[in-house]
């Protein structure tokens, strides 16, 4: 009979989280997935992961979806996306943890992002105004109205969301 040593229960499972103060990041590991999602599901702003697997030097996590998780996921796509329109390389590391070193600049970006802003309100503006012309029939008018505010709501709205990208 073996009395000695039990053996200790392999963790699986982590939940990270980003505190209060975003320089500091927390993480809690568990044996259990259900333990795991209903941490990451009461903090709608942690990411929840599997052990895939594991070496001396690394460990392979793979995100378990959750509503965090995902906002996460969209949030480097865009990331990614807006580095390679702008000619850079995403900066991430590979298992090994050796990664690609590039400069990613976002000039060209918020550049784009002013152009927008300028022709927006330019052709919201020039929609409006043939909206106030009397010569035109009602329901043209309306339209142009309409479609002039919309069009300045979306993109005023869209610059304000990506403005600190």
């Amino acid at each position: 009979m073996n009395i000695g040593k039990q053996k200790k229960p392999t963790i699986v499972y982590k939940v990270d989280w980003i505190g209060q103060d975003p320089n500091f990041m927390f993480s809690k590991t568990f044996v259990s997935g259900q333990e795991a999602l209903k941490l990451a599901e009461k903090n709608t702003e942690s990411v929840a992961y599997k052990m895939v697997k594991s070496n001396k030097d690394t460990i392979q996590w793979q995100i378990i979806p959750t509503d965090g998780s995902k906002e996460m996921i969209r949030a480097v796509n865009l990331k990614r996306a807006i580095n390679q329109k702008n000619g850079g390389l995403s900066n991430f590391m590979n298992a090994d943890g050796v990664g690609e070193v590039a400069t990613v600049t976002t000039s060209e970006y918020k550049q784009n992002q002013r152009s927008r802003l300028i022709s927006t309100i330019a052709i919201s503006g020039a929609l409006i105004y043939a909206g106030t012309r009397k010569e035109l029939q009602p329901w043209l008018r309306y339209t142009l109205i309409g479609l002039g505010s919309l069009n300045a709501l979306f993109n005023i709205r869209n610059y304000n969301l990506n403005k600190n990208v």
